[in-house]
């Protein structure tokens, strides 16, 4: 299977100096992941919370849920903190656009106490 990312939109493009999101639990479904741009509705708290990680979160549509991860680009859970299998994990997943707008709220309103 050819590892190539699909885009949603035009203004997404995270696929920089060849980085592809990854799944060290699976890496040939990673090939399946959707790369995603916010919607243009979401409310103005989860906007600036998303604007605040200034191009340090990527979403992604991956196996029916929303994944959102950082620089590392990992699409799910894996590791056990050894050095042979260190830790990486997405920053969120959600399993819907209201779940992702209100966590990105809560990240808003923390981040503001």
């Amino acid at each position: 299977m050819m590892n190539t990312v699909k885009f949603a939109r035009s203004d997404t493009h995270i696929i920089l100096n060849g980085k592809k999101p990854i799944d060290k639990r699976n890496p040939q479904s990673a090939a399946l992941a959707i790369e995603l741009a916010l919607p243009t509705g979401f409310s103005k708290k989860a906007k600036a919370c998303w604007n605040e990680f200034n191009d340090t979160a990527f979403l992604f549509e991956y196996k029916g849920k929303l994944v959102v991860t950082d620089e590392s680009l990992c699409l799910t859970a894996y590791g056990d903190g050894t050095s042979e299998a260190p830790l990486g994990f997405p920053r969120f997943i959600c399993n819907s656009w209201e779940e992702l707008e209100s966590v990105l709220e809560l990240v808003y309103e923390e981040r503001r106490n």
